[in-house]
């Protein structure tokens, strides 16, 4: 029996595919409608060291959501014939707690096709695997359009600050201003060979225009 060849599946990369999102430069603040967006979430409460290669690394809980995404990856390449690749983490910084630990949401984007049922099964994938019956707070986020500023930083995640500060008066500048938490993504993975001065982040915040 003659063997039938297959084609190695496409990779896709979201980064490219969102590239107004993921793919700025040094510059000026850059408000921009982003488009609905889907992410596995996990909420903790903990303090970071602020020394990691790459991001932040939570010392108080244990980040188990990217797991899930990658049970996502496995469902989409398995039943859809769709592979992407994992995308950087992102931490929405809420505020700290009277312990001084932040609340924050700790995210993956993952693919527009993932469904509710996807999820699940993923959930309970990642339980089995890890042999318990519960996770921590890890949920399934599906943003609507929403209109956001985004500035890119170059130098290390610690140091974001100043950055924020600049969006921040770029914002009041062109009649507009910030809601909620801001965001941090984080471009460049957890390896030595990227030094602080080579981090790469992007800081994000919700806006409305100021009547």
């Amino acid at each position: 029996m003659k063997k039938v060849e297959t084609k190695p599946l496409k990779t896709h990369d979201h980064r490219k595919i969102h590239k107004n999102i993921y793919q700025m430069k040094q510059g000026n603040t850059m408000i921009q409608e982003l488009p609905a967006l889907k992410f596995v979430s996990q909420r903790m409460v903990t303090s970071y060291h602020m020394e990691w290669d790459g991001h932040p690394e939570p010392k108080d809980e244990k980040w188990i959501a990217w797991k899930v995404a990658n049970q996502l990856k496995q469902i989409t390449k398995k039943e859809l014939a769709y592979k992407f690749k994992r995308m950087p983490p992102e931490i929405v910084w809420h505020k700290k707690d009277k312990n001084g630990k932040w609340i924050v949401d700790q995210m993956l984007l993952v693919a527009d096709c993932i469904t509710d049922a996807m999820y699940d099964r993923a959930i309970e994938k990642v339980k089995k695997n890890l042999r318990v019956n519960e996770l921590p707070k890890i949920t399934f986020v599906k943003t609507k359009p929403t209109l956001c500023a985004q500035i890119f930083h170059l130098g290390h995640y610690r140091d974001t600050k100043e950055s924020l500060r600049k969006l921040t008066s770029e914002l009041e500048e062109q009649g507009y201003r910030a809601i909620g938490a801001h965001r941090e993504i984080y471009l460049k993975p957890a390896m030595a060979c990227y030094p602080p001065e080579k981090c790469e982040t992007i800081i994000r915040v919700k806006v409305e225009k100021v009547e």
